[in-house]
């Protein structure tokens, strides 16, 4: 059983304080998936000299995948979900990709737009239920811009 967990954040320290959260629940760096708009690549992830950041996400983001049609990037195990969802004729955007993932609606329309608005999801597949509550604990840190309020995680708990 795998279900996708996701977070959104604003910046490269925040992905990067997500990701170690994560790494600290026993996942490897290379389980954890960035999401995000070519715009914020270059914002987040480029030093001033446009060569990519030497930082921990570095040189995974620089290899990430492009999706121009859809106008994103995606480094990680979630690059494979997006391929599919394009390979299968998937033309809706993020929405409908997160959707193929188990992402509820209501949830992937909220992710989408953050993306759209310059923020970076970070994710990761879950491996059992347990870790499902806890990585959502861990990627809705205080510390983190978080989208959802304690009563809505009630929610998107329920329903996926």
């Amino acid at each position: 059983m795998e279900k996708l967990v996701i977070g959104l954040v604003q910046t490269h320290d925040e992905a990067e304080a997500a990701a170690e959260r994560i790494i600290d629940c026993g996942y490897t760096r290379q389980e954890v998936s960035l999401l995000m708009t070519d715009a914020t690549r270059h914002r987040c992830f480029r030093s001033p000299d446009g060569a990519p950041s030497s930082q921990t996400f570095g040189a995974a983001v620089a290899m990430s995948v492009v999706v121009p049609d859809l106008g994103f990037v995606v480094a990680g195990p979630l690059a494979a979900v997006v391929a599919s969802a394009v390979g299968a004729g998937i033309t809706g955007g993020l929405r409908e990709i997160l959707m193929t993932a188990g992402v509820p609606r209501h949830w992937a329309e909220r992710y989408e737009a953050g993306v759209r608005q310059g923020g970076i999801l970070v994710s990761v597949f879950a491996r059992s239920e347990r870790d499902v509550g806890l990585l959502h604990l861990v990627l809705d840190d205080n510390g983190l811009y978080a989208i959802r309020h304690a009563a809505e995680r009630e929610a998107y708990d329920i329903y996926c």
